[in-house]
C-alpha cells in the first residue's frame, strides 16, 4: 500500500502543478498579447511561435492581420520586405510572415489547418516557389521533420471544418515523411491509428487514448511556454500615428538604386556575392544540370492541392503569388521557358478552380533587378508584389 501511495502522490502533485501552470500561462499570455508590441515578432521570419505554434497565429488572425506563408525569400534582408510596407502604420492590416528555407506546401497546409476555424474572413497569402517542384518526390523527410510541429499536427486533425478525406491524406503523408523519426514517433503512431479502422487499431486507440491526451497537453503547454517567454521580452505597446501613404513609384526608384549597389558585372545581373559563391567565373558549368527535372510530375502538386483544399474547407480565400524564376539561368540549366510556363499554368488553374486569386509573375522572369538571385525576389520584386497585395487587400 505504501508503495502505491509513493507512486500516486507524486503523480497527483505533478498533475496539479501542470494544471496550475497551464491556467497561469493562459491568463498571462492573454494579458501580454494585449499589452505588448507584437510588431517585432510579426516581422521576424524565423519565429518558432509562428512557424510551429498556434496561439500567436490565431491571435494575429483575430485582429485581422494578414498571414503570409512562404519560404527562404521571407528571411532575406532587404528594406523592401513586406513588413516594411504593412507593419509601419501605413496600411489597414498588418502582416505576419511564416516560413524559412525548405518550408513547402505540406507545411503550409499544416499551418493553415491548425488555425481556429471560428475565426472568420482570414487573410492569407501563399508564396509559391517553382523550386519546390523540382524534386519528383516533393518535400524530403529531412526537411519536413525539420519544420514539423506536433501542436499544429494535432490541431489539424482535430479541426472540425477539415474534411475527413483531407485529414486522411494529411495523415498518410505524415506517416511517410516521419518514418524513422525518433522525436516524432508518437505523431507517426497517431497518424497510423487515425487512418485505420481495423479491430486491432480500435483497441490500440482505446489503450493509448490517455497517452495521446497527455502528449497533446504537453505540446500545447510547450507552445504556451515558448510564447510566454517571447512576450515577456517584447516591448510595451505604444500609441502611434498613421504613416504617410506609400508612393510606389518612388519606392520602385529607390529599390533599383538599392539593387545597383549589390549587383556586380555578371551574366545574370544578380547579387555579386551570390554569383561569385555559386558560379565563380564560369556560369556555363551549370549547363544542363536540371535536365532530369519534370515539374509537372512532382508529388509537390499533391501537397499543393491539399493546401488549396484545406483552404476551401475552412472558407479561406488565399491570394496565391506565383514567384518567378530567372529565365536565363533555368534555360541554361535545362528547365525551359515552355516547361516553366506549363508549370505556372497548372498551378494557376488549380487555384482558380477553387475560386482563389492568383498573382502570376511569370512575365517578370527577365526583368532587371526583380530577382536578387536566380529564385528569390529582389528589391524591385518585393515592391511590385507588395503594391499588388495592397490593392488586393484594399490597404490604401
Amino acid at each position: 500500500m505504501k508503495k502505491i501511495t509513493y507512486f500516486i502522490v507524486p503523480v497527483l502533485i505533478g498533475g496539479l502543478f501542470l494544471f496550475g501552470l497551464d491556467k497561469f500561462l493562459d491568463h498571462e499570455i492573454k494579458d501580454l498579447l494585449n499589452k505588448k508590441d507584437l510588431i517585432p515578432v510579426m516581422n521576424y521570419p524565423l519565429s518558432s511561435e509562428k512557424d510551429k505554434g498556434i496561439i500567436l497565429n490565431n491571435h494575429l488572425l483575430k485582429q485581422n492581420d494578414i498571414m503570409m506563408i512562404g519560404s527562404s525569400e521571407l528571411g532575406l534582408a532587404t528594406k523592401q520586405h513586406p513588413t516594411y510596407y504593412f507593419n509601419t502604420h501605413r496600411s489597414k492590416n498588418g502582416v505576419f510572415t511564416i516560413g524559412k528555407a525548405y518550408t513547402q506546401n505540406l507545411q503550409d497546409a499544416t499551418i493553415i489547418g491548425s488555425t481556429d476555424p471560428n475565426i472568420k474572413d482570414k487573410k492569407v497569402v501563399l508564396l509559391l516557389s517553382m523550386q519546390w517542384f523540382m524534386d519528383k518526390e516533393g518535400v524530403t523527410p529531412q526537411h519536413y521533420q525539420g519544420r514539423f510541429s506536433p501542436v499544429q499536427f494535432y490541431a489539424f486533425l482535430q479541426n472540425p471544418e477539415i474534411s475527413k478525406e483531407n485529414k486522411e491524406e494529411f495523415a498518410k503523408r505524415t506517416i511517410e515523411l516521419l518514418a524513422g523519426s525518433g522525436e516524432f514517433k508518437p505523431e507517426a503512431v497517431y497518424a497510423k491509428l487515425y487512418i485505420s479502422d481495423s479491430f486491432i487499431s480500435k483497441v490500440e486507440k482505446a489503450i493509448l487514448h490517455p497517452y495521446f491526451k497527455a502528449r497533446q497537453f504537453e505540446v500545447v503547454l510547450k507552445d504556451k511556454g515558448m510564447l510566454f517567454r517571447k512576450l515577456l521580452r517584447a516591448p510595451e505597446k505604444k500609441e502611434v500615428k498613421k504613416g504617410e501613404p506609400i508612393n510606389w513609384e518612388n519606392e520602385t526608384k529607390q529599390a533599383i538604386e538599392d539593387a545597383k549597389k549589390r549587383v556586380g558585372n555578371n551574366d545574370l545581373c544578380i547579387d555579386k556575392m551570390y554569383y561569385e559563391k555559386n558560379f565563380g567565373k564560369n556560369l556555363d558549368k551549370m549547363k544542363g544540370r536540371y535536365d532530369y527535372v519534370n515539374l509537372l510530375e512532382s508529388r509537390e502538386f499533391d501537397d499543393y492541392e491539399l493546401t488549396l483544399s484545406v483552404c476551401k474547407d475552412l472558407g479561406i480565400k488565399p491570394v496565391v503569388v506565383m514567384l518567378p524564376a530567372m529565365d536565363k539561368f533555368y534555360n541554361l540549366t535545362g528547365i525551359s521557358r515552355e516547361e516553366r510556363h506549363a508549370f505556372y499554368d497548372k498551378a494557376e488553374k488549380m487555384a482558380k478552380q477553387k475560386g482563389f486569386d492568383v498573382i502570376d509573375l511569370r512575365d517578370k522572369e527577365t526583368e532587371k533587378y526583380y530577382l536578387r538571385d536566380v529564385m528569390h525576389l529582389g528589391t524591385k520584386g518585393w515592391v511590385d508584389v507588395c503594391e499588388k497585395l495592397f490593392k488586393k487587400f484594399d490597404q490604401q
